[in-house]
């Protein structure tokens, strides 16, 4: 009975950490991007009138000559090269990494 509740504890704690885990990384944008001139234009997303979201294109208001690091929130694009890490992990953030909400925004052309 007692290995049991053992087993039952360990199984439970791992699922609340995998799940913290998971859900840290989910607030933050999946992956760094990376756009170069003549790439096709980066993609956000709106509310939709029907309650879903609807992809926009969006086009930053930055140097078009050149390569830029970015992420995505919303239908703005935020510049640098982002650290998915949850907030309490920002202190491991890789040198030249930038925090998600600390990363500027660029304002789209024609706002």
């Amino acid at each position: 009975m007692k290995t049991n509740r053992i087993i039952a504890g360990a199984l439970l704690s791992g699922a609340v950490a995998a799940a913290g885990v998971g859900l840290g990384a989910g607030t933050a944008n999946a992956k760094p991007f990376y756009w170069c001139p003549g790439d096709p234009p980066i993609m956000g997303a709106v509310p939709d009138p029907n309650g879903g979201m609807k992809p926009v294109p969006i086009y930053p208001a930055w140097d078009t000559s050149i390569c830029h690091d970015y992420g995505v929130r919303g239908n703005h694009v935020a510049e640098g090269k982002d650290c998915v890490l949850p907030q309490f992990q920002w202190f491991m953030c890789p040198p030249g990494t930038i925090p998600i909400p600390n990363m500027p925004i660029i304002p789209n052309v024609g706002e």
